[in-house]
């Protein structure tokens, strides 16, 4: 399978996680943490794809680490002084630990587009202005103890994931699409996160939405005669539960009924 493939998978797993928990919102800040980890992983794979030889390492400054290294031990063994800037730069470790950041990988992929795709280079860089934004706020998330009793909005999770699929739609357009099809129920989710965007400036979707899931099934088993005389369904939000479920029996059937809704 391709490196695309799995990351389907994840991608999967993350909307899965958010929709397990979208009437509660137990779920959004871990959901949305993930969603953007996937945009690092899918703008990483997009320039070893672009180009094999790419790397998320900062060569320029581990070769001058490197040097500043030699240069010392060269003075020292010399017994003259190593020069102060050697020194200040093996005492801060800098281009030890030499991995690109979120903003250089960007840009590396921005760089890309410049060259070769310059048409496209408007769309992309207004995905990567969201993105940037998100990124700070998830290290806010991380860095900040005086943000855990905090989560985000609904909104906040919804437009960060339909951001994530417009753009790997967009660095990858031969094979993303054959991708996302192939992957569980992922091309239903990303037409109920489609939705979901469309009805904060369309509420009345809200009630077309409600009206094709009204025909699902309550149980994902098919017929009634299987369904268990004992046992319980554990559930804190149990429409969230049936949600899923439905997702899941409802398939293409469903996927097309969703669909219809879209302009």
């Amino acid at each position: 399978m391709s490196q695309l493939t799995y990351l389907m998978r994840e991608i999967c797993a993350g909307i899965e996680i958010f929709y397990s928990g979208k009437t509660g919102g137990q779920f959004w800040k871990t959901a949305f943490i993930l969603c953007d980890n996937y945009t690092e992983l899918a703008s990483k794979l997009f320039l070893t794809t672009n180009d094999s030889k790419w790397s998320d390492t900062r060569d320029k400054e581990a070769k001058k680490f490197e040097k500043a290294q030699k240069d010392v031990g060269a003075a020292l063994k010399a017994g003259t002084p190593p020069k102060q800037e050697d020194l200040e730069r093996l005492a801060k470790g800098a281009g030890k630990d030499n991995f690109k950041n979120y903003h250089d990988v960007l840009k590396d992929v921005h760089d890309v587009f410049d060259a070769k795709r310059k048409a496209e280079l408007p769309f992309l860089d207004s995905l990567h202005v969201n993105m940037k934004a998100r990124r700070d706020l998830r290290n806010d998330f991380f860095h900040s103890a005086k943000l855990l009793n905090l989560s985000i909005a609904q909104r906040d999770c919804v437009e960060a994931f339909c951001d994530l699929l417009d753009y790997g739609k967009l660095l990858f357009p031969p094979t993303w699409d054959t991708a996302l099809s192939g992957e569980r129920t992922l091309d239903t989710l990303e037409i109920l996160l489609h939705l979901d965007r469309k009805c904060y400036s369309n509420p009345s979707i809200i009630a077309k939405v409600s009206e094709v899931l009204k025909s699902c099934p309550r149980y994902r088993l098919s017929s009634k005669r299987s369904i268990p005389k004992n046992g319980v369904q554990v559930a804190e939000y149990p429409e969230d539960l049936h949600l899923m479920l439905s997702i899941i029996d409802g398939g293409q059937e469903l996927r097309d009924k969703l669909a219809a809704l879209l302009p």
